[in-house]
This record gives structure tokens, C-alpha cells and sequence, in this order.
């Protein structure tokens, strides 16, 4: 998908500059328990389905959307795996953009479509077991993820907090 409309705007005030956004994936599973993941255009890695969350859409309809679009596959959500930020998930893109997101995870179950890719921002979608995603170039994220993203009875997780006055 292009920049949103909201984003392309926000660039043309600040240009390159750091910018925090809010964003949401959904971790989905196939038989085998592996999980699905999407060869992102830009960076050349392997992502969960998902991306930002657009000014007044709730986390939830952007998971559910992102996905639809990415993947052509239609999803419910089942839960949140968690909340993450910080230093791994700032990235600076190849135009030289550089945004530090904020990103909500959620456990989802597919419920209709066929799976492709968007051949625009995703070009290849692939299931993968947690022992398969650490020896292929992904998000750096996801590593400190893995073990909540595949034990479907963790509770909801987020980073904890290193800020002390």
C-alpha cells in the first residue's frame, strides 16, 4: 500500500525527521502451529501482517484491515499478545524517513480469503516455526517476542519499564 494520506502529509511539514506512530499486527497460525509472515518491499525482511494505525481507527479495525490487505485473507481477533516499542522498532527507510513505532500485537484466526501478497508492500507470504524465523532476516522485534507470540495461553505482555526518576 502507498503512504496514507495523513503520513504523506505529515512528511511534507517535517520531511524526514523522526516521527512516533502507532501501529498494529496480528499473529496468525496454520495447522502446524507456525506462524505467518510477510517479505516486506522496503526493507527486505520478514514482518507480521499489519502497519499503521490511521488518526481515529481503533487498533483492532487497523489489525483486521492490514491484514486484509497484505494478505487477502479476511481475520477475527482472539486476543493481544502485547504491546511493544523501543530501540527495535525504530526504523529508518530507504527514502531516509525514520519513525520509532509504537506497536499493539494481537492473536488472530483466519476466517475467509484466499492468502497472497499485495505484491506492493508485501511481496511473499510464508509460514515459518519459531526455530525457522531466527535464521531469516526479520523485524528485530520479533526476537524478544517469540515466546509470548507462540504460547496461545500467555497473557497480554509489554515491555517493562527501565524509566526511574
Amino acid at each position: 500500500m502507498p503512504m496514507s494520506d495523513y503520513l504523506r502529509e505529515l512528511r511534507e511539514k517535517i520531511g524526514h525527521d523522526l516521527l512516533v506512530l502507532p501501529s498494529a499486527a496480528v499473529t496468525l497460525f496454520d495447522e502446524q502451529n507456525r506462524l505467518l509472515l510477510g517479505k516486506h518491499s522496503d526493507r527486505n525482511i520478514w514482518v507480521l501482517p499489519g502497519g499503521l494505525i490511521e488518526p481515529g481507527e481503533l487498533p483492532a479495525d487497523a489489525a483486521v484491515r492490514e491484514a486484509w490487505e497484505e494478505t487477502g485473507l479476511l481475520i477475527e481477533l482472539t486476543g493481544i499478545v502485547g504491546v511493544y516499542g523501543g530501540p527495535d522498532l525504530v526504523v529508518r527507510y530507504a527514502n531516509g524517513d525514520l519513525a520509532s513505532y509504537i506497536g499493539t500485537v494481537f492473536r488472530g484466526r483466519i476466517i475467509g480469503g484466499e492468502p497472497h501478497p499485495d505484491g506492493s508492500e508485501i511481496l511473499d507470504l510464508r509460514y515459518f516455526s519459531s526455530e525457522e524465523i531466527v535464521n531469516v532476516p526479520h523485524a528485530k522485534w520479533i526476537d524478544g517476542a517469540l515466546a509470548d507470540i507462540f504460547n496461545p495461553s500467555a497473557h497480554a505482555r509489554f515491555q517493562p519499564s527501565t524509566w526511574h526518576p
